[in-house]
């Protein structure tokens, strides 16, 4: 593509800006060790700059963005950004740690989107790269949701075994009984806990 369009381009800038605000907005929430934030951040930074960034902005200079693709792409972005902003709100101050790391927080946080869903940040990253395919359908846009969505259900693993072998085991295995993993659980029962 040789002229992008304004709405084209503004696309673009946010379809490769949501990962780096996931980058610096995680790096001011997410608890970590200076110089020691480990191989879920290191993985996490590579994937978002390499399989996010660089792939998105550079595909989208070559291929068109068709008008409801991108009035879609549009819409999960808002709805990523909002449903990961929620989840910070949620976690400030609580010392989450990064992921594949781990740090276990001091207590389980049950209000925002931790309601609901247990792992709210995965599932951010992962509409990131939804919109990412809606916006630009290409082999390489489905091959990096793939991944990323393989990575992310991996980590989220990983943390609740984490999460399993620590004092907060019995709160957490409750928990799980009333949440879903990435999408809240159908039940006429609502969550019944929350922690201020």
């Amino acid at each position: 593509m040789r002229h992008p369009t304004l709405p084209h381009l503004i696309l673009l800038f946010f379809l490769g800006g949501v990962f780096i605000h996931f980058m610096q907005a995680g790096a001011r929430t997410l608890h970590f060790t200076p110089g020691e934030a480990g191989i879920g951040a290191a993985i996490g930074q590579g994937m978002f700059f390499f399989g996010g960034i660089l792939p998105f902005w550079f595909l989208g200079l070559y291929q068109p963005i068709h008008f409801v693709n991108g009035i879609v792409a549009a819409c999960i972005l808002i709805t990523c950004i909002s449903l990961y902003e929620w989840a910070r709100h949620a976690i400030w101050g609580r010392r989450f740690g990064v992921g594949l790391g781990d740090h276990v927080p001091e207590e389980l946080c049950e209000v925002g989107p931790y309601r609901y869903i247990r792992h709210p940040i995965y599932m951010a990253y992962v509409l990131a790269y939804v919109a990412g395919l809606v916006a630009l359908p290409h082999w390489v846009t489905g091959s990096l949701l793939a991944a990323n969505l393989g990575l992310f259900v991996y980590m989220a693993r990983d943390d609740e075994k984490t999460i399993a072998a620590s004092p907060l085991a019995a709160d957490y295995s409750a928990y799980r009984e009333r949440t879903g993993k990435f999408f809240p659980k159908l039940s006429s029962r609502s969550p019944d806990k929350s922690t201020p």
